[in-house]
């Protein structure tokens, strides 16, 4: 008795190539989002460990901000949209912030942050 050997048929491996495509594609969009949002995070953590317990300003927080935002080349947010307030005995510094990634005609990738940190005076 003969057996038969049977595989992809060359429209389901299209198919399949198309799902992996588009996938693909949508992780290329993605991933730089991700790796900025690291960097922010980073600069965040940064700026908590240099600056907390030295009596720091609003304006000297926002200005190590910026200062490490253009060293690390992010440009997914800038220095006025990190949200400062006093709190207690410190400040809370906090990175909320969206990025929209064109995909596909008017489709779009969105990818939403939020992170925060508090520094004491």
């Amino acid at each position: 008795m003969r057996s038969r050997q049977q595989g992809m048929t060359f429209i389901s491996l299209l198919i399949t190539a198309a799902f992996v495509g588009v996938i693909a594609f949508a992780a290329l969009k993605i991933i730089p989002a991700y790796l900025e949002q690291m960097k922010v995070v980073s600069i965040l953590e940064d700026v908590k460990r240099d600056l907390d317990g030295t009596g720091a300003s609003i304006i000297q927080i926002r200005s190590a901000i910026g200062k490490r935002l253009d060293v690390e080349m992010v440009y997914g947010i800038k220095t006025r949209e990190f949200v400062i307030k006093k709190i207690g005995m410190g400040y809370s510094v906090q990175a909320k912030y969206e990025i929209r990634e064109p995909y596909f005609a008017n489709l779009y990738l969105v990818v939403v942050f939020d992170k925060q940190v508090e520094i004491k005076r």
